[in-house]
């Protein structure tokens, strides 16, 4: 039995230049459970191996962390690395070779069967660790329900066939009611913990969290000394394990750095925190996908715990689903237990905010499905909507943008959204091509959710959705990766998850050169703006096509204005007022 906090495997990967390892958390998923991590090897021995291959291409070494989310087995988690890496590896022979992608496996519980036992010794274990008056209460309830409805029914055929029985078909419904009362909040009970989202959160939090930060400090430690630049540290997080990597950056990020010390004002924009964290790492790219936190996380203000560590990142990207079921439905409505809002706004997750672009304009003019950039004028050039107009883009239900949840929570004049280092894309009518095997005709079909192309989802489609979901018929919470049965594959949300996470958006932009429309698109942009230098041109025109290619597939995109600045037009980094 393994004694080790984690233990590391190297991933079974055939013809692959990308090398990855798979570091799993040994904490149980009960706590009377024995680790059930088979492999015993000293996970010191993968360390090195780590270790030597980064210093073996100290130029461009890069790691690259994928954290699983809620409801995921090892089996589930270890096949999605190792596909990542097949992927990277046939299409980006661009990425770094110094590359190297580490899969975490915290001790998330599936609800069916897994190594802590089938979903009937799961009921089993949720009987056994009931508190004994709850056991008490639920036991004597359902005995009432059964007494109430014999004597309900004894007592209907009684008082049919005589004048007397009332009296006891009124005692027997009134005991039929109590001990539906008595009983229907242990049922809900039960029932949420079947689930194991409360369950798996914890975990996440006390255990996922706590030992890839442990991982981490001992890499940086055995990197010592490191003279070489820092290697950039880049994460792509799904679903719950977008909390997990967030928390774990916040434990990571070094709080008595002076950079990001400054006075006890909420929105004080004197706290300057670089992306360099420990001795040896920087913090690169953040692709987080159907994210499990609260959509608070973009927002300003006292609430955003998370605002210091995501500003930490150079890059952030964030997909997201309206029609995400799983969590509009499960992980909004746990989170009304948990979650301190005095309103339902507060509880909404980020992997369920929308970008729409319904600046200006009356309601008929506004072009609430404008594909590709929203933010993005004909001429190729951004549309600095900064402060609360970018947050006018995005939605968290019909009409409540974010900047209204914002003018709630108060940001300063001058101050900047943490929001604006983000760029969105909106899966909700993204689309994929798809040969009908019955008919044989080509046609394009909605990969996580029915692509309506309406500007909001009513509660019919969110009913009609939901039974799409729960059926297997779409994956409106993982379909982005993993697709769905009788789906075409998602071909474009993968080719932007890995990109951006290992090349950036520079390296994705440079990839989009090769695509026969980018020397007509060059032309036009040349055109255009004569006095940008040529390098701005080509980076415009990828920009261009890059828009095309979101907005062919029913994408809407919301670009961060530092990517703009940054990426395509070639300014300095500048995160002072975030």
């Amino acid at each position: 039995m393994s004694n080790h906090l984690l233990t590391i495997q190297k991933l079974k990967l055939e013809n692959c230049q990308v090398p990855g390892y798979l570091v799993i958390s040994t904490a149980p998923i009960n706590i009377e459970d024995q680790s059930q991590v088979k492999d015993q090897t000293d996970p010191e021995t993968f360390i090195q191996d780590i270790t030597q291959h980064l210093k073996d291409h100290q130029e461009d070494a890069e790691i690259l962390v994928m954290i699983h989310g809620y409801n995921t087995g090892q089996s589930g988690a270890e096949w999605w690395y190792q596909t990542t890496c097949e992927y990277i590896s046939q299409h980006y022979q661009q990425a770094p070779k110094g590359l190297l992608v580490i899969g975490y496996r915290w001790s998330s519980e599936k609800i069916s069967e897994d190594e802590s036992g089938s979903f009937k010794d799961k009921i089993k274990f949720t009987e056994q660790a009931l508190p004994r008056s709850m056991s008490l209460i639920s036991k004597l309830g359902i005995v009432g329900i059964a007494v109430g409805l014999i004597g309900t029914i004894a007592g209907i055929f009684v008082a049919l066939s005589r004048t007397s029985g009332l009296e006891v078909l009124l005692a027997s419904v009134i005991l039929l009611i109590l001990s539906l009362v008595a009983v229907s909040p242990i049922l809900t009970i039960v029932a949420l913990r079947l689930t194991n989202y409360f369950r798996d959160t914890f975990r996440a939090s006390n255990y996922g969290v706590a030992d890839l930060v442990e991982f981490i400090r001992q890499l940086d430690q055995a990197l010592l000394p490191w003279n070489q630049r820092r290697i950039r540290l880049s994460f792509i997080g799904h679903s719950m394990g977008a909390f997990v990597v967030t928390n774990a950056v916040r434990i990571l990020s070094d709080v008595f750095d002076p950079a990001s010390i400054g006075s006890l004002d909420v929105n004080n924009r004197n706290k300057r925190p670089s992306s360099d964290i420990g001795n040896v790492f920087s913090l690169g790219k953040l692709v987080l996908v159907a994210p499990d936190i609260p959509a608070e996380a973009i927002v300003s203000g006292r609430a955003n715990t998370l605002r210091s560590s995501l500003r930490r990142f150079q890059e952030a990207y964030l997909f997201c689903n309206e029609g995400d079921m799983a969590l509009k439905l499960a992980s909004t409505s746990a989170n009304y237990f948990s979650f301190p809002a005095k309103t339902r706004d507060g509880g909404y997750r980020l992997g369920n905010v929308m970008v729409r672009n319904l600046l200006g304009g009356s309601k008929k003019t506004r072009q609430a499905n404008q594909l590709g950039i929203v933010n993005q004028s004909e001429d190729g050039q951004l549309i600095d909507a900064v402060g609360l107009g970018f947050l006018d883009y995005l939605f968290i239900r019909e009409q409540k943008p974010l900047s209204e949840r914002q003018l709630q929570i108060g940001l300063e004049e001058n101050q900047k959204s943490i929001a604006e280092l983000f760029t969105y894309f909106d899966c909700t009518n993204y689309q994929e091509k798809y040969r009908d095997p019955k008919t044989g005709q080509e046609k394009n079909i909605g990969i996580v959710s029915q692509a309506l192309n309406k500007p909001f989802l009513s509660f019919r489609d969110y009913v009609s959705l939901s039974l799409d979901f729960f059926t297997g018929k779409i994956d409106t919470h993982g379909g982005y990766i993993f697709g769905s049965k009788n789906r075409p594959q998602p071909e474009l949300s993968k080719r932007l998850i890995y990109g951006l996470s290992c090349l950036g958006f520079d390296g994705f932009l440079a990839t989009l050169k090769a695509d026969p429309l980018f020397e007509l698109s060059l032309i036009e942009i040349t055109a255009l703006h004569p006095n940008l230098t040529t390098l701005q041109q080509e980076r415009l025109a990828s920009l261009q096509i890059f828009s095309r290619l979101c907005g062919g597939r029913g994408m809407q995109v919301l670009l961060a204005p530092e990517r703009y600045h940054v990426d395509v037009m070639g300014g300095d980094y500048d995160r002072n007022g975030y």
